[in-house]
């Protein structure tokens, strides 16, 4: 069965990564993550959710202008995680999933995890577009509605609403966002992480091949669709003959008693 979000009984998230099945579940996510990531570069990179451990396994961040992450209030942990001390570790807030405490357009990235499935998703996806630069990109890291890992409450991917691949390209299309690159990941249901690294990875590659169907988790990176909030400008009916020919006599005729 599907669950909703229950801050009393949601999985503390450090004990999931910091466990076996945390470790290898993050590999196989970061691995598949490294082909969408940016270079981070002189890039305002922010965590929302709880992305510290994908943030901490970034191919180049430290080359990154500015990074920090922020936990949500509605559902994440205040224990924080056991990770290798980084400067981007100590700029970390707890916020409001509807209020991001940032400038518009400040930031050039924004890496989702565990959040749009736990917060309101309007609210949240509209502050992220808001803090984006016009440039900006958003990665989506969401659990999958058809996959295993939504329907096990024993890791943090259980709780909250999954989406389907339709679902959340209509729900980004409707928060004025455009969806440039797609994957899956996590085919593997979580029991097989205790087989092994290898085994795992196999299982979870094969998995993959089938499409975003049977993957546990969707991978998007999305991007603000400047234009999707402009109205359309109405094209002008073509109008049958006969009815042009008597609109121009009409037209005629009022001019002419203008002019008499």
């Amino acid at each position: 069965m599907l669950m909703r979000s229950d801050p009393n009984r949601l999985l503390d998230a450090a004990a999931f990564y910091e466990s076996l099945r945390g470790r290898r579940a993050t590999h196989l996510v970061t691995e598949r993550l490294k082909a969408l990531l940016p270079d981070p570069a002189r890039k305002r990179i922010l965590g929302l959710g709880y992305a510290q451990p994908f943030l901490a396994h970034w191919p180049g961040l430290a080359s990154a202008g500015w990074v920090g992450s922020a936990r949500l209030k509605t559902s994440m942990t205040q224990r924080p995680p056991r990770l290798p001390d980084a400067d981007w570790m100590r700029r970390d807030c707890i916020v409001a999933s509807d209020c991001l405490p940032f400038d518009d357009l400040s930031l050039d990235v924004i890496l989702v995890v565990h959040g749009l499935e736990l917060a309101g998703q309007a609210p949240l996806l509209r502050a992220a577009w808001k803090a984006l630069a016009d440039d900006g990109v958003m990665i989506l890291v969401v659990p999958n509605r058809s996959g295993f890992w939504a329907h096990d409450d024993s890791t943090p991917f259980g709780y909250g609403t999954p989406y389907s691949a339709g679902q959340l390209d209509r729900l980004l299309a409707r928060a004025m966002f455009r969806a440039e690159q797609t994957a899956t990941v996590l085919a593997v249901p979580p029991p097989i992480l205790r087989l092994g690294k290898r085994t795992a990875g196999f299982i979870d590659r094969i998995g993959c091949v089938a499409g975003r169907r049977l993957g546990g988790l969707h991978l998007v990176v999305a991007r603000k669709d400047l234009y999707a909030g402009l109205p359309l400008q109405p094209e002008k009916a073509t109008l049958p003959l006969p009815r042009q020919v008597a609109d121009m006599a009409h037209a005629r005729r009022c001019s002419m008693r203008e002019h008499s």
